[in-house]
């Protein structure tokens, strides 16, 4: 790559996004408006509800009869002070029917006075779902807590003894050792990192959708690309300019947080004494760790941001499909406000989430440098890795100059479409949606309701998806299924490559439920209240045969043969694998099943054969079938694969089996590739 080219396309880019106004307006005014904005108009708002609510004046009504209560002047009187401390505007009035006047909203609550065993009680009677109603109730119990503490007071002191002893004969003290400092730190650790993320965001989209779908739009694209300017001298001096838009916009909505937060310090400071004695230049070295982290952020949002807005043709489109990024980017920012989540080397490697705990262990005054330099390098590599990618993206003529859009044939009348072919990569996705909305919402509760059944009918429509996809688009469900008898060859090379991959994935495993134990015991619970009361059969049947068959189907069937007619088998490959992982809804198994995905999408591609894929995956969930209902027995033949720690002599023999397992494997499926490739040409 060229310098000289690169900073002539940055250049160009900047130039082109300065003068736009919206830029500017994106960039600058948005976050330094915004905060001063959120902030202060919370408070006003709070503070105006706070004191609406607080003077206003909510109708009581108390039914008590004579015979049971005597008290009932004392009491309206004590509901109706209004110089007591908490300064309550309540007012009782007469009702004959307050049940009817509560309904109609005449009055706001109404208590009824009645005994039990010798005891007073009040049952007080309010509609939660009316603001008035429900806020007069509670300002009710908190007079009610008042009559019942002055009415133990008062028995107490008929009886001679000491009310204040009796009351209270216990004193506890609280003392929290945390400094100002890294109580502040805690709450702004919660707060800022999802708000700072979601600008960082708001700040990429802009200038990402500008350059590359404004470009085709405005259809200045094609004479860009007729420059003598390489590819990838053309997406790095694009990139920059998105980036240096992201990172200028980060910085200020670093500065307006930190002015917004010196602001509301100088208020609280003249109205409250907690604040006394308050050091905010300790915050400065993680500001300053913050601020590094916050561009190597900005540069991989940067980065994805691109990829995902150079598939669209128009401003519109692109929009579209940034809306999906930006969501998961806010559901996954939101791990900052989950308590006690532990800041490890692998939280530190995924994106967005380690962000997040960064500047939240920041705030606290925790400093780990490994974690912090795992961040940087991390982001950055991710960004660079985003970069790659978008360079490929833009070596595909079909992204850069095709129809672009979603032509979903799913929406098509059936009549009007043609026989053969495979699905479209816009009706892969549509499948792939439908298929995990499923998952959720209906296989969770037939799970739930008719445990190992229930499993066997989520199979079913697992399957029942793309098979019904398939038959409407009357695609080939040969060419979409990979319905290929396999050779001898490829059977062997695919069961060798399953018992190496399942030896790497059975260590992996032993890592990663150190990491997240709860997710494994919940795993394993489910799976024990499934299986209870059932036999080995039927468990394999469900839980081995049914899963390889229908899951096989959708993911490495109807959904990698849409993927390998859209991008390259390597992109195609990583795609599938990752919703595979998704799938399975678990963190474990997102990585363990990841990997098995990808090796069962590289089997199919090699082999063209869904059959060997179904085998390996049958394996697998059989040998999980076995350990659970044959389990002491395998201890005493393969007692390495029960410890939860290995030795250095383990792990080499597990090694061994890794790599000679699958490399044999990997030969013999390279040779059915080219038998394939031969018998293609002949």
């Amino acid at each position: 790559m060229k310098i000289a080219k690169i900073k002539a396309i940055y250049k160009k880019e900047i130039l082109d996004l300065m003068r736009d106004k919206k830029t500017l307006i994106m960039m600058v005014l948005v976050p330094l408006l915004l905060y001063p904005l959120i902030f202060v108009g919370a408070m006003l708002i709070s503070s105006a509800v706070m004191n609406s609510m607080q003077s206003s004046e909510y109708q009581i009504a108390v039914v008590a009869a004579t015979d049971v209560f005597n008290d009932r002047d004392e009491l309206v009187t004590l509901l109706e002070d209004t110089e007591d401390e908490l300064e309550y505007h309540l007012k009782v009035v007469e009702e004959d029917e307050p049940q009817a006047a509560l309904l109609s909203e005449d009055i706001d609550a109404y208590v009824v006075v009645g005994q039990k065993e010798g005891k007073v009680t009040f049952n007080v009677y309010y509609m939660s779902s009316v603001t008035n109603s429900s806020t007069a109730s509670d300002m009710v119990e908190d007079k009610l807590e008042i009559y019942e503490r002055k009415t133990e007071e008062k028995l107490l002191k008929e009886l001679g003894l000491d009310a204040e002893h009796i009351m209270n004969p216990v004193e506890v003290t609280w003392n929290d050792q945390s400094n100002k400092e890294e109580k502040l730190g805690s709450i702004m650790g919660s707060i800022l990192p999802f708000l700072l993320i979601t600008s960082i965001l708001m700040g990429a989209v802009y200038p990402s959708i500008d350059t590359t779908a404004g470009e085709k739009e405005r259809g200045t694209l094609e004479t860009l690309l007729t420059l003598p300017v390489r590819n990838d001298e053309l997406i790095m001096g694009k990139f920059l300019a998105v980036a240096t838009i992201s990172v200028i916009s980060a910085l200020l909505n670093l500065l307006s947080m930190g002015i917004m937060a010196g602001f509301l310090f100088s208020i609280m400071n003249t109205t409250e004494t907690d604040t006394a004695g308050l050091n905010l230049t300790g915050f400065i070295p993680a500001a300053l760790i913050v601020v590094l982290c916050v561009v190597a952020f900005a540069l991989f949002i940067s980065a994805i941001t691109m990829c995902v807005t150079t598939f669209a043709k128009s401003f519109k489109e692109a929009n579209n499909y940034v809306t999906p990024l930006l969501l998961v980017v806010m559901f996954t920012g939101y791990i900052g406000f989950i308590p006690n989540i532990e800041f490890t080397p692998l939280m530190a490697s995924i994106p967005v989430v380690n962000i997040c705990l960064l500047i939240s262990n920041l705030l606290v005054f925790k400093y780990n440098f490994y974690l912090i330099l795992i961040v940087l390098v991390t982001n950055v590599a991710y960004a660079v890795l985003a970069v790659w990618v978008l360079s490929r993206i833009y070596d595909s003529e079909d992204v850069l100059f095709g129809e672009g859009g979603m032509s979903l044939q799913i929406f098509t009348s059936r009549k009007d479409l043609k026989q053969g072919g495979v699905p479209n990569f816009s009706d892969a996705i549509l499948v792939a949606a439908v298929s995990m909305l499923l998952l959720l919402y209906v296989g969770t509760v037939v799970q739930m309701k008719f445990l190992l059944f229930g499993l066997l009918i989520t199979q079913f429509m697992i399957i029942g998806v793309p098979v019904f996809a398939a038959w409407y688009t009357k695609k080939d469900f040969k060419e979409t299924f990979s319905l290929k008898v396999p050779k001898i060859t490829g059977i062997l090379g695919a069961v060798l490559l399953e018992i190496g991959t399942f030896t790497l994935v059975m260590a992996l495993s032993v890592f990663l439920t150190k990491l997240w134990p709860q997710d494994v015991d919940g795993v394993n619970q489910s799976f024990e209240m499934m299986l209870d009361g059932v036999t080995f059969v039927p468990a394999l049947l469900v839980l081995g045969l049914a899963p390889a068959i229908c899951e096989e189907a959708l993911f490495r069937g109807y959904l990698f043969s849409a993927a390998k007619k859209k991008m390259k088998p390597v992109a195609a490959i990583l795609l599938i694998a990752a919703l595979f992982g998704i799938y399975h809804l678990s963190f474990v198994k997102f990585f363990t099943t990841g990997i098995l995905g990808i090796v069962f999408c590289y089997v199919v591609y090699k082999t063209g054969s869904i059959v060997l894929s179904c085998l390996m995956h049958f394996m697998n969930n059989a040998f999980s079938v076995v350990l659970m209902y044959y389990g002491k027995q395998l201890h005493e033949v393969v007692p390495v694969l029960f410890k939860e720690t290995l030795s250095g002599g383990e792990i080499v023999m597990m090694l061994v089996v890794v790599i000679l397992c699958s490399g044999v494997g990997l030969v013999l499926l390279h040779l059915e590739y080219r038998n394939h490739v031969i018998r293609g040409k002949l």
